[in-house]
């Protein structure tokens, strides 16, 4: 049985809907996917940092935008995130956990930077809190703006990430959901095989285009990523999938657990998007047992692999480290990668 915490580790009205499938893509695996592709490899460089409070030690997912990179250290006792500043390389708490102003209510980990208007969007499942980067690189932690989305029996569930106006994520009831926040509207589609009593089993999370209004997902335990796009009020999804789910939902009173399957594989960990290009940290591997090293081990990769958004393979990068997370930096065509230690460090690579 899978505990809350471990459960979001491994796991972010009118309108017409539109569904495209790549329903048998090249191969039986992802790795298959990639298996005309180049390798090509890199060597990288530890970025030194100058941590306040207390050291990293997750780093479960991460992104960067403007020389900022966003970690997420959700099991914190005090608080969810750290914010590395890479024109000085110093790490800063960041998102209080706690029932006061701002405050973070919950150990949730979605965030998302909206480059075009230089915001930082992050929510604790309950509000939504929208931060100015510009401040926040004046070591300015307050949010500009607070919402909450009335979802009722709706809910998200876990990662979701902010697009141009839209919150778009997974629901319990729908695999997909675009949320307009002006008009207060969700967009939804999709139901889960065996319904919304499997939705924890078949979750994503998710990563937004720097500028457009596009979104990949991934998925940590079910071989399947996919690219959405929100078109004029329309949800588009382009999906890549190579089987089903192995894992089960076990249903108390009031409670839910996902169950486990010693066939089940760690899938997708990680995901960074540019202009251009998505990059996927996969896993592909099957614990060797349940110990904890074995399934820390299973779920960390050295490859990292590139596609454009219409989800075509490109290339392969072979890298001198295992890594839980990664972000990129566009601009510069820099890598960021969270190496898993007992006390993780951040790795540049420059990507040719």
């Amino acid at each position: 049985m899978i505990t809350n915490r471990l459960l979001k580790y491994l796991s972010y009205s009118g309108l017409m809907f539109f569904l495209s499938c790549s329903d048998n893509p090249k191969g039986d695996s992802f790795n298959d996917y990639f298996s005309e592709t180049e390798l090509i490899e890199i060597q990288g460089k530890e970025v030194p940092l100058r941590v306040q409070g207390n050291p990293l030690s997750y780093m479960f997912n991460m992104a960067f935008f403007d020389s900022l990179i966003l970690v997420n250290e959700f099991p914190d006792n005090e608080y969810t995130y750290k914010l590395i500043d890479l024109r000085n390389n110093t790490v800063s708490p960041f998102g209080k956990k706690g029932e006061g102003p701002n405050e973070l209510l919950t150990d949730a980990f979605s965030f998302s930077f909206d480059h075009n208007t230089s915001r930082l969007f992050l929510t604790d499942n309950i509000h939504y809190y929208v931060h100015d980067v510009r401040n926040l690189k004046k070591n300015v932690y307050d949010p500009i703006e607070k919402f909450t989305i009335d979802q009722k029996e709706t809910r998200f569930v876990s990662s979701t990430v902010h697009v141009d106006g839209y919150i778009v994520g997974s629901m319990y009831h729908k695999r997909f959901c675009a949320y307009n926040i002006e008009r207060e509207k969700f967009i939804e589609k999709e139901e889960y095989e065996g319904g919304p009593s499997m939705a924890l089993a078949n979750q994503a999370f998710y990563m937004n285009h720097p500028t457009g209004r596009k979104v990949v997902y991934c998925m940590s335990r079910v071989p399947e990523f996919g690219i959405i796009e929100i078109k004029g009020g329309d949800l588009s999804i382009n999906k890549f999938s190579w089987g089903k789910t192995k894992l089960g939902v076990q249903h108390g009173e009031g409670t839910m657990a996902v169950l486990d399957n010693d066939e089940a594989k760690f899938e997708f960990m990680s995901v960074a998007t540019s202009e251009d290009h998505i990059y996927i940290l996969y896993s592909g591997k099957k614990p060797a047992s349940n110990t904890r090293d074995d399934r820390v081990s299973a779920a960390l990769t050295n490859i990292i692999y590139v596609l454009d958004w219409n989800g075509n393979p490109l290339k392969r990068y072979q890298i001198d480290k295992y890594l839980r997370s990664i972000a990129i930096d566009g601009k510069t065509n820099t890598l960021y990668g969270s190496s898993y230690e007992e006390n993780p460090s951040l790795i540049s690579y420059k990507l040719k």
